[in-house]
């Protein structure tokens, strides 16, 4: 972006109350901006280390506003996230670029790139590829999360551009929770991963709460979605980090003790929600099931999934808005997972949870409209 260019518009503070942010809980001041996070800092202060640092991931963030500006451009830091290791995979996942999903009037129009280093930058989102006249801008930002923190410095458009409020977004909210599989790992740009697919798909807004290498079912994460009440319907898709045995502390978990955890995470979020949909989704296939033996404890995978169904039929007899989704009806072949780790869906895989989900989550939302 040349300096000329950038000269010619107005930057906005990305606070200003024209522009509307989805899954935004706090902006927190870095240097000359301001960094969105999905999770305040007041929660995450209560959090596990490894789930708290997600929490500041842009996954899930959307911004709308109306305007008749032919330019859009977004002055943005992403910030350099500390890894635990250097390995291979860690290597290619800060190598991916951050990528940003553009919709007009409801339509998708493109993802475009950012430049993949961590200084400052104008992305361009559009240059003189607006239709003529005011439209509305939905803009999915980076999901990622060893290169989807960002700080944003300023939002610019047209000098002399109208900039309104977007119309208030009605639709069902759905608050899908889980790990890295929900959050997004495996897929491109944020409009591809399952939460973006599945609430296309079902026309409703997607609330983005996964937490890549976490969600082991600690309870203070379902006392945060118990204090939120800007929710309908909520999904649970966790299990796939505890297969291995440990807590997120590390420490051997056996099986028995996940069941007692998972079983007051449902119960915690009920007591707050006492009557709202609420599906609850099984792992799906994943690469302790592809080999012998059992994990650090012993145990197979299979013995966390029975357990969980169990917990929610049991649960069933007396809630009628708890919903069971046995996560191998959409996943169990390692076809539809990367060939890299057998744990996280490929492209194909992904579109397979977000059908899945979706036709879950319909006659649920059906009650609703």
């Amino acid at each position: 972006m040349s300096e000329k260019l950038a000269s010619t518009l107005q930057w906005l503070d990305p606070r200003d109350e024209r522009f509307d942010w989805l899954n935004v809980a706090d902006w927190e001041a870095q240097g000359d901006g301001f960094q969105p996070v999905r999770v305040a800092k007041v929660w995450r202060d209560q959090w596990p280390v490894k789930t708290a640092r997600r929490g500041k991931s842009a996954a899930g963030m959307a911004l709308r506003f109306r305007s008749d500006s032919q330019k859009l451009l977004l002055r943005v830091t992403f910030i350099s996230v500390p890894d635990e290791a250097a390995t291979p995979a860690v290597a290619w996942e800060r190598a991916r670029p951050s990528f940003f999903s553009l919709y007009r009037d409801g339509k998708y129009v493109a993802s475009m790139a950012a430049l993949n280093h961590f200084e400052r930058q104008d992305v361009t989102i559009y240059d003189d590829g607006a239709p003529a006249g005011e439209t509305e801008v939905r803009l999915l930002l980076p999901f990622y999360y060893r290169n989807a923190e960002l700080i944003i410095h300023g939002i610019g458009i047209d000098a002399g551009a109208k900039l309104l409020r977007a119309e208030p977004d009605r639709r069902p909210r759905v608050f899908f929770h889980g790990d890295s599989i929900t959050h997004g790992h495996g897929v491109t740009s944020p409009r591809e991963t399952y939460v973006s697919q599945a609430a296309d798909i079902l026309d409703c807004v997607g609330l983005n709460f996964g937490f890549g290498g976490s969600a082991w079912g600690d309870n203070i994460i379902a006392k945060t979605i118990a204090s939120r009440s800007d929710w309908d319907v909520l999904t649970i898709m966790i299990g796939c980090n505890s297969l291995a045995g440990a807590d997120g502390d590390g420490q051997p978990e056996p099986v028995a003790r996940y069941l007692e955890k998972y079983d007051a995470y449902l119960a915690t979020i009920r007591a707050a929600h006492p009557s709202k949909p609420i599906l609850c989704i099984t792992p799906i296939l994943n690469r302790a099931d592809l080999k012998p033996g059992g994990n650090i404890n012993g145990e197979r995978p299979e013995l966390y999934r029975e357990g969980m169904t169990r917990i929610v039929r049991e649960r069933q007899k007396s809630d009628p808005n708890l919903h069971f989704l046995d996560g191998l009806s959409m996943i169990n072949d390692p076809l539809f997972l990367l060939v890299s780790d057998n744990v996280h869906p490929n492209d194909a895989g992904t579109h397979r949870i977000a059908q899945g989900v979706a036709a879950a989550l319909q006659p649920l939302l059906a009650k609703l409209r």
